[in-house]
């Protein structure tokens, strides 16, 4: 007998894909893949003004009114089911911390990625801020049961919430498979010259927006740190695009360009040009004060790239015993780690590789699966 799920995949309408949309993108591609799992797709595109979701599944579309103005409806509990004129399904999975009203579906399941605007409200935008505050009790109760992407954020929601830990599953997020693939000099070469990354030094790598939680100031204090004769031989290449709250990082980013250190920021990354960038990379480093899960540690690793990493629970849950950690609060720790790391690589390739295959979609599948089984 098919499972029938459908998915909101609103996310992916779009013309900048966020972290959810990839997560969505991964997980429908995932369920679409098992065999008995029939999957649907369902988004909001008023007048046709978003891209269509560039996804193998069949999907439907409410073109009648903007999804912000359905997302206020729900803030005041008035919004109609937005399954109304849909096929029945037995599971409707919502990817983005926010449940809808559903009226053609058994269970309801929402992704929680993360709590930072619990423990860290500081770095959330204003408008997320109050955002979150207000769905995310409202999910926790709605849901039938919620995805998580870490035990570190699982074990944070049942804290938090009173949440039976029976009723959160956790879906690590495991690497895509070209970040295992051996990527030539000659490739490698010709991506630096795309981005203007000096081919006759090292570097040492980050990627991720620009935004407070990245605590990127201290990743540069720390660069700053390192001894002349460090420094002569690697670069510090900071990639990603600008997110929010951003003045602090750019104003230590000006700051220590203009004093003379060699640290570049590429912006965007085409990703297809990413796995080059790590597998270039002498060294990556990962200085957040706070994640959900911790992507680019994986990533890192399954290039064969060692890590640095900030000592929080869930860089320590991803990483394991194949990076080392540094203290987040201070740069002076992570100046210490990231020059013992330079000098005294380890683990070996094969190892980090290994610790990057710990997670799978399938795994991940079957526990939804398992889940809808225990509740019907």
């Amino acid at each position: 007998m098919s499972l029938k799920i459908r998915t909101e995949i609103s996310s992916l309408a779009s013309r900048h894909q966020s972290g959810v949309a990839q997560y969505t993108n991964l997980l429908v591609e995932a369920l679409n893949a098992r065999q008995g799992i029939s999957v649907s797709g369902h988004y909001f595109d008023f007048l046709n003004r978003q891209p269509s979701p560039s996804i193998n599944i069949q999907t439907s579309v409410n073109k009648l009114i903007p999804l912000r103005v359905y997302a206020k409806l729900q803030s005041y509990n008035i919004a109609p089911p937005f399954d109304i004129l849909q096929p029945k399904v037995d599971l409707t999975i919502f990817p983005n911390f926010a449940t809808w009203p559903t009226a053609r579906s058994s269970y309801s399941a929402a992704v929680i990625h993360d709590l930072t605007y619990i423990f860290h409200p500081e770095v959330v935008e204003e408008k997320n801020l109050h955002h979150l505050r207000r769905v995310v009790p409202r999910t926790i109760r709605s849901a039938d049961f919620i995805i998580t992407v870490s035990n570190s954020v699982k074990s944070e929601i049942v804290k938090e919430f009173n949440l039976n830990p029976e009723n959160c599953i956790v879906t690590p997020i495991p690497p895509n498979k070209s970040f295992f693939k051996t990527i030539s000099s000659e490739r490698i070469g010709v991506v630096k010259e795309k981005y203007n990354i000096n081919p006759r030094k090292k570097y040492i790598y980050f990627i991720g927006n620009f935004e407070p939680r990245k605590n990127l100031e201290v990743l540069i204090k720390a660069y700053s740190l390192l001894s002349q004769e460090v420094k002569s031989e690697y670069s510090l290449i900071l990639a990603g695009g600008k997110g929010w709250k951003t003045e602090a990082t750019q104003k230590a980013l000006n700051s220590a360009i203009q004093s003379g250190e060699d640290i570049k920021h590429i912006g965007f990354v085409d990703q297809k040009d990413s796995p080059a960038l790590y597998q270039g990379a002498s060294l990556f480093v990962m200085p957040s004060l706070y994640e959900g899960f911790g992507m680019p540690v994986l990533e890192a690793m399954a290039s064969g790239t060692p890590v640095v990493a900030s000592d929080i629970p869930v860089l320590r849950e991803v990483g394991d015993t194949c990076a080392t950690y540094a203290d987040p609060q201070d740069p002076i720790s992570f100046r210490n780690v990231i020059q013992e790391a330079l000098s005294n690589p380890r683990p070996t390739r094969s190892q980090l590789q290994k610790n990057a295959t710990r997670y799978s979609w399938d795994d991940n599948v079957q526990k939804i699966i398992d889940k809808v089984n225990a509740l019907s």
